[in-house]
């Protein structure tokens, strides 16, 4: 793109049946062409129009367009479709991933046999690596795009870490693929998912500050986000009562950040969700209107709502599931709760948990079939698209 340009992100909604269509409409500074689209709605199927700045470089998100139109060729009039009943220009983004790894906080991630913690030596392993590991990343990316390739949606690297207990570890550190001008993230905010010879029973289980499992719930997330399908957050409560609406929003939005929405189901009390919609009105955001605009949380509107329910369970649901439960709700702070971190076949979790809990999971979206690996072969750092959407 143009350096410039300036991407306009707009929804613009169906004059047939209200139907939100999001799109990012190019702005030149130096001259723009004026014209529009006639699309179909991705709901009812009706067409219509939207009047947009460069309709040959602005791009639609997930409908059709059915024909592109300049005012200076006098083609605008040839539509006879209906215009788009409302249109809104947005940059908030609601469901954007803000999922980080703290590698300054309290490791998940210790030496089973010298209590060492993994996470800052896997991270100083992969800097020590960092030129051969680019160096591998960007050819193998030149060739993706140049090549007919198997979809991949992250690339992984797994790390050997030496370990003062004599053994060397594999740590796998992960990053979004993306086939495009976008540069490889630097070390620290790439996600951390496994350190082999490391314990999450050992370390999850016992009397904790509530900041201690909250980070350690962020090192999971990171970890699920690539071995799992799905994610189950239940807890009756978000933050606490007595804290004000915007600190109570800033906990809300941590939350929503972390989590993928097509992959998390999120169950909690209505009243849960009236605090969240609340704060969200006093910050100056109506969620009805964004719920009009499809600019919600999308993991609050799919969210399960149970009233009767006092659990505090997460649960990274696969063949084999893991699950931290516990006694806090979710909120930072300084004091103690229990928690448990453990194994379960995919059967006993759905008995044991999401059946007394009444939660109906989606059929989980289907993933990639390979991810590109970055690997050591003892003498070089290589790339090649692997089997399977993740290697642990």
């Amino acid at each position: 793109m143009n350096s410039d340009s300036k991407l306009i992100r707009q929804a613009a909604k169906c004059p047939e049946c209200g139907t939100p269509h999001h799109y990012v409409e190019v702005s030149f500074s130096f001259a723009n062409d004026k014209g529009g689209w006639e699309v179909e709605c991705r709901e009812c199927r009706k067409r219509f129009t939207i009047r947009l700045k460069n309709p040959e470089e602005s791009s639609a998100e997930g409908f059709r367009i059915l024909r592109r139109f300049d005012d200076d060729n006098n083609d605008g009039q040839q539509s006879s479709a209906p215009a788009a009943s409302e249109i809104v220009q947005y940059s908030l983004d609601i469901n954007e991933n803000k999922l980080r790894f703290d590698f300054d906080s309290e490791p998940i991630y210790r030496c089973t046999l010298s209590g060492a913690d993994l996470e800052k030596a896997s991270l100083a392993e992969l800097e020590k690596h960092l030129p051969d590991v680019s160096q591998a990343f960007y050819t193998a990316r030149n060739y993706m795009l140049a090549s007919n390739v198997p979809d991949c949606e992250h690339a992984v690297i797994p790390v050997p870490v030496p370990c003062k207990c004599g053994s060397t570890h594999k740590a796998t550190f992960y990053f979004p693929l993306r086939l495009n001008d976008t540069p490889m993230p630097e070390p620290r905010q790439m996600l951390l998912a496994d350190v082999e010879g490391s314990s999450l029973d050992e370390e999850l289980t016992g009397i904790f500050s509530k900041t201690f499992l909250m980070g350690a719930l962020e090192k999971l997330t990171a970890r699920w986000r690539l071995k799992f399908d799905q994610i189950v957050i239940a807890s009756p409560f978000i933050a606490h009562q007595y804290m004000s609406k915007a600190n109570k929003l800033g906990v809300w939005e941590w939350l929503l950040g972390i989590f993928d929405p097509r992959r998390t189901l999120f169950i909690t009390r209505s009243s849960s969700y009236k605090d969240y919609k609340s704060a969200l009105l006093e910050s100056g955001l109506n969620h009805d209107m964004l719920v009009s605009f499809g600019l919600e949380s999308q993991i609050v509107g799919a969210g399960t709502k149970k009233q009767d329910f006092h659990a505090k369970v997460y649960i990274g649901l696969g063949d084999t599931c893991e699950i931290l439960s516990g006694s806090a709700n979710l909120v930072r702070g300084k004091s103690l709760e229990n928690a448990t971190f453990g194994f379960a076949e995919r059967k006993r979790v759905e008995t044991r948990y999401l059946d007394p809990l009444g939660a109906t999971l989606p059929q989980a979206l289907p993933r990639a079939s390979h991810h590109l690996a970055i690997t050591y072969d003892g003498t070089k750092w290589r790339a090649d698209a692997h089997e399977g959407p993740s290697p642990i």
